[in-house]
């Protein structure tokens, strides 16, 4: 008899990681779904105006799928863990605010293929509304490299 089975423990730790995350998976797989669409169009907006595509576009998208993955997973946390008197949904309200930010971005993207007025106008509905139920400003932003100030 082992005392320490190392097969058991892995087997045991997969179990209990796989039944936090079962809950969320489908808010993971919608991510997904979502930057993937805005990667797809955006690439097809920068292939259509002529834009280089870098591997380092690719990886920012790779990073942001890991980063909202995990803002979901921690929301997940603490709805289930530490918030167990209320029913928040917070993994679900943080899913769909990054959900509409990226549908803003296909939007975006459609509007710069097409040229058609109707992305046009679906952008700035999508900005309304995310601002009408978040307070969230997401309109005109701009994307600025960190610098380092020394």
């Amino acid at each position: 008899m082992k005392f320490l089975d190392i097969n058991r423990i892995w087997s045991y730790s997969l179990a209990c990681i796989l039944g936090f995350m079962e809950p969320i998976s489908t808010l993971i797989l919608w991510l997904l779904i979502f930057i993937g669409v805005d990667l797809i169009t955006g690439v097809w907006a920068s292939i259509q105006e002529g834009k280089i595509i870098t591997s380092h576009g690719l990886q920012r998208t790779v990073i942001k799928f890991l980063m909202y993955s995990v803002s979901v997973i921690l929301l997940q946390g603490i709805d289930v863990y530490m918030l167990t008197f209320i029913d928040c949904y917070l993994a679900k309200v943080g899913c769909t605010l990054i959900c509409g930010i990226e549908l803003y971005s296909v939007f975006e993207n459609c509007y710069r293929i097409t040229g058609n007025e109707v992305f046009r106008v679906l952008t700035q509905f999508a900005v309304k509304k995310i601002k009408e139920k978040t307070g969230v400003k997401i309109n005109g932003r701009k994307r600025t490299k960190k610098t380092n100030d020394k």
